[in-house]
């Protein structure tokens, strides 16, 4: 049973033909005895009394049009239902991010420019908070929502994971490192690190210990800002969420080169327990969840292409 076939039939009910229904609807009038048919065997019955003069209900087509009549009356108000639940849904969310990651400039725009259309009511802040920091913060009830980098160093919070990002080399632009560049190269390089709580030190450190060293820190950067000026200086390499850095190496600022092999961090959200979730931050999730699957695909297709260059580049 389809929306179109009740709307033939009460159509039909009101003009008091097919013919009528067909001119009325912009279609053939064999297209509309063929859907009546379909509704007719699919209920096992039948609905019009055809005549010379048009086409008459039958005391079954009449109970199935009063029926009709209050279906499609529902599907019509499913816009202005959500156009209401749009504005009835108020609030605010405290939305907790690193510093040192991409999501207030590369991922919070795409974000919410569409949330925002949608609910124009619910107001949003985001603050920068160190990243080992951030599931503290949610389970104090001082961020209703963090998207943080795993692992958690906590277990009184929940997440869910969510796109993952490239990790890559940054350096001084007369550096000479390859693209990409094997981690245990860097042995030999000095690395400039972030302050003490920022969860991208231990995955740095954990990098460089699977390449067999422990990295000479040279300098800690208290932001991203200060860290990107030392690299640029030539005191020392960096290892980054590419994101973080993508507007520094289009300008030239820095360079950027891929690890060999390639590392990865996974972001995640992290929220409280679903008792104490509102329904302005279950929106906003929604909506967070639905850009993860897209980042995950465009990233899944651009890795496939740079590995089928790089495939291309080794032919003969």
């Amino acid at each position: 049973m389809t929306l179109r076939q009740l709307e033939f039939l009460i159509s039909i009910a009101d003009l008091g033909s097919l013919s009528a229904c067909a001119e009325y609807f912009g279609v053939t009038q064999p297209a509309v005895t063929n859907q009546i048919r379909l509704l007719e065997e699919e209920l096992t019955t039948p609905l019009l009394i055809r005549g010379v003069r048009g086409a008459t209900l039958t005391d079954s087509g009449q109970k199935v049009v009063l029926q009709a009549r209050k279906v499609l009356e529902e599907v019509k108000r499913i816009p202005m239902n959500l156009e209401e639940m749009k504005h009835s849904i108020t609030g605010k969310i405290v939305l907790g991010v690193s510093p040192l990651s991409p999501v207030s400039i590369q991922h919070f725009p795409r974000i919410y420019q569409p949330f925002h259309k949608a609910f124009p009511e619910i107001r949003i802040e985001v603050i920068e908070i160190e990243a080992l920091h951030l599931a503290d913060e949610v389970r104090k009830d001082r961020v209703n929502l963090a998207l943080t980098p795993l692992p958690l160093f906590t277990t009184k919070a929940q997440f869910e994971p969510l796109w993952s990002e490239e990790l890559v080399v940054i350096s001084n632009p007369e550096d000479t490192l390859p693209d990409p560049v094997p981690m245990v190269s860097l042995r030999d390089h000095k690395f400039v690190f972030m302050k003490e709580g920022y969860s991208l030190n231990l995955t740095v450190a954990r990098l460089a210990q699977r390449a067999g060293f422990v990295p000479e820190i040279i300098s800690e950067a208290s932001s991203i800002h200060a860290l990107l000026g030392f690299v640029a200086a030539g005191m020392g390499i960096a290892i980054v969420p590419r994101d973080t850095v993508c507007l520094e190496a289009k300008a030239g600022f820095v360079n950027v080169s891929r690890l060999l092999p390639s590392a990865h961090r996974r972001l995640a959200m992290v929220f409280r327990s679903r008792e104490e979730i509102t329904p302005a931050v279950d929106v906003f999730m929604n909506y967070i969840r639905a850009y993860s699957e897209q980042v995950s695909t465009e990233r899944l297709h651009e890795r496939s292409l740079h590995e089928r260059t790089l495939s291309l580049g080794r032919t003969p």
